[in-house]
């Protein structure tokens, strides 16, 4: 057994219950979350290109929504890290208060 495993079976059923929600609600988060923002740009872009196409927009125009959905996805791309660092964060210190509840219950 790996020593996570072992660190993690020390923890018990506590520290797995903390693993296994946490990392699954950020795995789920951020695939739902990537699927749909993918999705909503593929379809302004379809949108897009069919207006430049019509005639309705121009390139400049054309060059300025895509422009603009570049900084959307980048604050979103932004957004997700934050997101996931504080999740991360949440996982790794209760951890580590798991770990140092149960080694002091031992000494004392």
């Amino acid at each position: 057994m790996s020593a996570l495993g072992q660190l993690i079976d020390t923890g018990g059923d506590e520290a797995k219950g903390l693993i296994k929600s946490n990392l699954l609600d950020l795995i789920q988060g951020a695939k739902s979350e990537s699927e749909s923002i993918v999705k909503e740009t593929g379809e302004k872009i379809e949108k897009w290109l069919q207006l430049k196409i019509e005639g309705e927009i121009d390139a400049d125009e054309l060059e300025a929504l895509l422009n603009t959905r570049r900084r959307v996805l980048r604050q979103f791309l932004n957004t997700q890290e934050i997101g996931a660092r504080a999740r991360l964060e949440k996982v790794t210190l209760g951890l580590i208060d798991l770990v140092l509840n149960k080694a002091l219950d031992a000494v004392i």
